[in-house]
């Protein structure tokens, strides 16, 4: 079931994941999921991450301005993992499987960052919410169109395109909730079940054949 091309690791602006400015969105984005992002200090930052709060704003100018970060950070890392990947493939059906894999394999890989641009947007400034929006909506436009090509060549459910892509992003965003790294299913097996689950409820059964055999 996994698509050509599998999850690669790349580096990236504004950090990439070998840095102690990486580090640092890592753990916020954490403790952000644990706690929320009103309840989270600049301590359980320097704690996490074994540094002094002095020193955790040598990297960042704040709370509000760090969200922001911690977003663009989590978006760059779904650029290099889902969405570049599957820009550069012409098959939408091979396109919609690098997105679904690649997406669930960022998530239970741990990338907390990814998960709370949409739990913690109403804490941006109304600046940076506009910034975040118009990256998820780029997101959104590429899976909604990716299935508006499916439609085209009658691969396609009958369903409508916009409110599929919602669902599949849904189905991608919730892993968060359940999966535990440590549980009965690795993030590869997991990424399995859900791309079958995604494509079940948008292909039709005689393009899913076809894949398979």
């Amino acid at each position: 079931m996994k698509p050509q091309k599998k999850l690669t690791k790349t580096n990236g602006k504004p950090a990439n994941d070998g840095t102690k400015l990486a580090q640092i969105y890592n753990a916020a984005a954490r403790i952000i999921c644990d706690k929320g992002f009103d309840a989270m200090t600049m301590n359980d930052i320097a704690q996490a991450v074994g540094m002094t709060k002095a020193g955790v704003y040598h990297y960042i100018n704040g709370k509000k301005d760090m969200l922001f970060a911690v977003m663009s950070f989590g978006m760059d890392s779904l650029d290099r993992a889902v969405i570049e990947p599957a820009r550069e493939i012409s098959d939408p059906e091979l396109r919609l499987r690098t997105i679904i894999y690649n997406h669930a394999q960022l998530i239970t890989k741990g990338s907390n960052p990814i998960t709370i641009v949409v739990d913690e947007m109403a804490g941006l400034s109304a600046l940076h919410r506009r910034k975040i929006n118009q990256r998820k909506r780029l997101y959104f436009d590429l899976i909604r169109d990716t299935l508006n090509q499916l439609q085209e060549q009658d691969k396609l459910r009958e369903v409508d395109t916009t409110v599929a892509a919602f669902s599949v992003l849904g189905m991608l965003l919730w892993i968060s909730r359940w999966y535990h790294p440590d549980g009965r299913l690795d993030s590869e097996a997991t990424s399995d079940e859900i791309l079958k689950l995604a494509l079940g409820s948008v292909l039709r059964p005689s393009s899913r054949a076809t894949k398979k055999s």
